[in-house]
């Protein structure tokens, strides 16, 4: 499929109870995990049992009178039963700004089966449905019947039966409704479509048009499409497919096969993004407010065309974004939402002054290009899924990044999609920690693959969510007694250590240390990737890329 999957739960969610779906979703809500909740929002809706009507065949309803929105008057409702959809494989996400609406239609009858069902987030809108007949008698008389149906913020409405094959549904334009005689403006809304996508109907030869009941074959709903990996990307593989393909998948999400790249490792999700979501507010505090960047990612960003758009895969807390900004645009991704926070959050002066924003990279930008990065545009994202169109971007840079990938497939995923993301002929600056340090650097590598110690104090720790969402910052007096801040602490971060003599929290920070001709290889195995340049910069291996061609993934 050309399109991201959907989110989900788990493979094994089949055997999940209701009572641990629910249970699994409220967790990611606490969480604020947006993707795993909108999963958990998902399963929650294909077992919903909504009240419908006994004739509940696709066909059968094309003659029965429409039940589920129970448009009709005194409908009878005694021979109801429950009925769930639990086949939904598709998600349509729409925002309407006040006064926006959709046009009059009735959805593709082969392309959907029976039940499609919509979730209306943030603001209520009135959705106005209509059906036409035509008197025997008289062929030109026609006679409407319509029916409006207030569908309130964070409401499920279901149509099925006649609600979504003889009814027409739609939303006027307009800044306002009226409902129950109350004038209620309109707010941004935005709607969950569920619907169940089906195979292609084998139709009788002398069928005049597309319909179910003159299919020779029952159409079936195709398969799931979905996967745990965030965030999805145009062409991604599903987790089944995966599976399917390879062999199963282990509770850590590795493979054996070349696409276990594009599951994250036990190691990089505790000792990468753990650590920098703890540590981002000193992270920040200590590099990025010092506007300390590397020499050859600035003389990179220099060469550039004006006007060029820079995506900054792995941007962290944003410290490029200035020197970005003295000549382009930039988008920024990183996996860590704190230290996105630090970029997006930042301490500025008024807007009006001419004062530096945060650090002295700041200092020489005019009020707009100062406005655009105090608002940045930035999102969670891994480099191993950049959320971007290919060729939609004249550059990149991924500084500092690449060194926190535990395999060599993740490495050239990485590669590729920068690769991807950038148009044939523009250029990739890729740095990474070098194995080969300086004599008089403070670090010395024993190996490649190590892990490194960052001191974080505690004055800019938080107590860490658990794993049921809770943030309780308080601990009790036995658990407590006797010791310091910094101990405590260390004991709430799965992994930390207390530094006693320091009075310090230790995390340990996985890196692969690269060395020379390292980084050259991996690229080299990209088609569709020229390195223009290779060099080495105060401990750091670099590489200018260029794109000549569209190749690979």
């Amino acid at each position: 499929s050309a399109c991201p999957p959907l989110p989900c739960i788990d493979a094994n969610v089949a055997e999940m109870t209701d009572e641990e779906v629910e249970a699994w979703t409220e967790r990611a809500v606490k969480d604020v995990n947006v993707w795993d909740t909108l999963a958990g929002v998902i399963e929650r809706t294909r077992r919903f049992e909504v009240s419908s009507k006994t004739h509940v065949n696709p066909e059968e309803n094309l003659n029965n009178e429409m039940n589920t929105m129970s448009l009709e008057e005194g409908e009878n409702t005694s021979n109801s039963h429950f009925q769930t959809y639990p086949n939904l494989n598709q998600l349509t996400v729409n925002e309407y700004n006040p006064g926006e609406g959709i046009g009059s239609h009735v959805d593709t009858v082969t392309a959907f089966g029976d039940g499609l069902l919509a979730i209306t987030l943030n603001g209520g809108i009135v959705m106005e449905f209509r059906k036409t007949t035509v008197d025997d008698d008289a062929a030109a008389d026609k006679n409407i019947t319509r029916k409006l149906v207030y569908l309130p913020p964070r409401s499920l409405a279901v149509l099925s039966g006649d609600a979504r094959y003889k009814y027409e549904h739609m939303i006027v334009s307009r800044m306002t409704d009226t409902v129950d005689g109350k004038i209620l403006p309109r707010k941004l809304r935005v709607s969950l479509t569920l619907r169940t996508a089906l195979t292609k109907p084998v139709l009788d030869e002398t069928a005049e048009r597309f319909s179910l009941a003159q299919s020779k074959v029952v159409q079936s709903p195709l398969p799931k499409y979905e996967s745990k990996v965030f965030p999805p990307r145009w062409g991604q593989k599903s987790d089944a497919d995966l599976m399917n393909a390879n062999g199963d998948v282990d509770n850590n999400g590795s493979s054996s096969s070349d696409r276990s790249a594009l599951f994250t490792p036990a190691t990089e999700s505790k000792h990468v993004h753990a650590v920098y979501d703890a540590i981002a507010t000193q992270w920040h505090h200590t590099r990025g407010k010092r506007g300390v960047l590397w020499p050859g990612a600035t003389q990179f960003l220099e060469t550039l065309s004006p006007g060029s758009i820079v995506a900054d895969v792995g941007c962290g807390d944003g410290k490029y974004f200035a020197e970005i900004l003295k000549h382009s645009y930039f988008i920024g991704f990183d996996m860590s939402e704190e230290l996105l926070k630090t970029a997006a959050t930042r301490d500025k002066a008024d807007d009006n002054t001419q004062k530096c924003v945060d650090g002295p990279q700041y200092q020489n930008l005019s009020k707009a290009k100062r406005t655009l990065s105090a608002h940045p545009a930035v999102a969670v994202a891994d480099c191993i899924h950049v959320p971007l169109i290919r060729g939609s971007c004249d550059a990149a840079i991924c500084i500092a990044v690449m060194h926190h990938l535990s395999t060599e497939k993740r490495r050239i995923r990485c590669l590729s999609e920068l690769k991807r993301i950038v148009k044939v002929g523009g250029r990739i600056n890729v740095q990474a920690w070098a194995l080969e340090q300086t004599h008089d650097s403070k670090r010395k590598f024993h190996g490649t693959d190590v892990l490194v110690p960052f001191n974080a104090q505690p004055k800019y720790l938080q107590t860490p969510r658990k794993e049921n969402g809770n943030n309780d910052q308080n601990i009790s007096s036995v658990e407590s007694k006797g010791k310091g801040v910094a101990q405590m602490m260390a004991e709430q971060y799965n992994g930390a250590e207390f530094d006693s003599k320091k009075n310090l929290v230790v995390f340990q920070r996985y890196c692969h240390m690269y060395r020379k001709g390292e980084l050259e290889s991996l690229c080299n195995q990209v088609p569709g990737l020229e390195v223009l340049e290779s060099s080495y910069e105060k401990g750091n291996h670099v590489v200018s890329l260029k794109v000549c061609g569209v190749g690979g993934s």
